[in-house]
């Protein structure tokens, strides 16, 4: 294996393939989940519907792209990492595209059903999958830096949409982040590798001698793991699954009603937006917080950690509403959780299920999020609506969170990888001991 660093030394190709990542991150996940929110306004505007049926475009994106994720493993395995970015360049951008012309409401629908598969072919899987093939002992926080774009991409929409609006002619900004989505994902579908060994390397910069060293860095180095259908046969697999489907409705439900709720408590909507920013700044350091707490305890405890603080800010959140100072606290709480899931989960994927099969495997665990992202958001204003109010509704995203919390506490590492690591080790202390 020439060309590989030690791992003490800064590995500089692993990071390299970070910071592509983090700048594809912007677009597919910036873009893709921030534009909505405020293209929304315009549309409705501009289409003469009711905003219930303009909000509906929200869900087909995010259940679009969670069906689309499950063949992405598929399509890496036939078209290469390449191709898959190559198709995600043309239908990411054509779904902006098609806001950009759109005159009646099933366009909208249709943009969000094309985006939401494009998003799908060079989002969520891919880049939580490189910086796990990547990276090992630094697997947290490499996985961190990639989700903490999603903040920079929501301010580039912040800033483009309303200026475009303001000028008069709002369909100019989605046909502009067609124009940069296809410019990044084209260019990052050439840059981009999905596994260190593709290019004669290994996670973290390892040695041979070094990966030896150990069974489970040596089962990264042979790049073991269960298949698809033995991960769908363990408990592993389930609790990591229905942990991160039960987190779309207890984080995402109350996160799209934030500022209803502000508003219905007398302040306005300057006061609702500065909150939203307080949250997403707050989730930026969480998920940061969540790679560097991964790397030294794993990403069942530091999932637990966090989550346990987004159940405390819920709570705090539901009796201080009308304490802006106590408010704004709260949602530091909540925020540093918010979005930590996408850094746990694809963490707990590649550690205790195994790297050699991670795009089919996490494909299916990450289904259950947009699902429960698409119920939670409604099923929030629904409960909002009836005597239980904010409170209630709040309420029972707590316990969703602490569901997920305790379904996470519940993950262990498979028997079967921890055999295939050991396998490995052994094959390589033994081909090193002949050379």
């Amino acid at each position: 294996m020439s060309g590989t660093k030690k791992s003490g030394v800064f590995f500089t190709q692993g990071w390299i393939q970070v910071a592509i990542a983090f700048v594809v991150a912007i677009v597919t996940q910036g873009f893709g989940l921030y534009s909505f929110s405020i293209l929304k306004v315009p549309m409705t505007e501009a289409l003469g519907a009711q905003p219930a049926e303009v909000a509906l475009g929200f869900s087909i994106y995010a259940l679009s792209a969670g069906f689309a994720s499950l063949i992405v493993g598929d399509v890496i395995n036939k078209i290469k990492l390449r191709g898959s970015m190559l198709c995600s360049a043309v239908l990411f951008s054509g779904g902006f595209l098609i806001l950009g012309f759109m005159t009646e409401i099933w366009q909208v629908y249709a943009a969000y059903v094309v985006m939401g598969i494009g998003s799908a072919l060079g989002g969520m899987v891919i880049l939580s999958g490189i910086p796990n093939n990547w990276f090992n002992k630094r697997r947290g926080i490499a996985v961190a830096i990639v989700w903490s774009a999603m903040f920079p991409g929501s301010l580039i929409v912040g800033q483009l949409v309303p200026a475009a609006v303001a000028s008069g002619n709002w369909q100019t900004a989605p046909m502009v982040l067609a124009g940069i989505a296809f410019v990044v994902l084209l260019v990052g579908a050439f840059l981009l590798k999905w596994q260190p060994q593709e290019v004669g390397l290994l996670p973290d910069g390892m040695s041979e001698e070094e990966a030896a060293a150990q069974a489970e860095t040596a089962g990264v180095a042979k790049l073991v793991g269960l298949t698809r259908g033995e991960a769908l046969k363990t408990s592993t697999f389930w609790f990591i699954a229905i942990a991160f489907a039960l987190i779309g409705i207890g984080e995402q439900g109350p996160f799209q009603n934030f500022p209803t709720y502000i508003v219905g408590n007398g302040f306005d909507l300057a006061i609702a937006g500065a909150f939203m920013t307080t949250i997403s700044l707050a989730g930026v350091f969480g998920k940061l917080a969540s790679g560097v707490i991964i790397d030294f305890v794993g990403p069942r405890i530091a999932y637990c950690i966090l989550n346990s603080l987004a159940v405390i800010g819920l709570i705090l959140i539901i009796f201080v509403g009308d304490n802006i100072v106590l408010l704004f606290a709260s949602s530091i709480l909540f925020g540093v959780a918010l979005s930590s899931s996408a850094v746990c989960f694809s963490s707990a994927t590649a550690m205790y299920l195994g790297p050699k099969h991670f795009g089919a495997i996490y494909g299916i665990v990450f289904l259950g999020k947009p699902i429960c992202d698409a119920v939670g958001v409604p099923l929030v204003a629904a409960i909002a609506g009836t005597s239980l109010g904010f409170t209630g509704a709040f309420g029972i995203c707590a316990c969703f969170v602490a569901a997920s919390t305790v379904c996470m506490f519940m993950v262990r590492k498979n028997k079967k990888l921890v055999a295939m690591e050991e396998e490995a080790a052994k094959e390589l202390q033994a081909k090193i001991a002949t050379q």
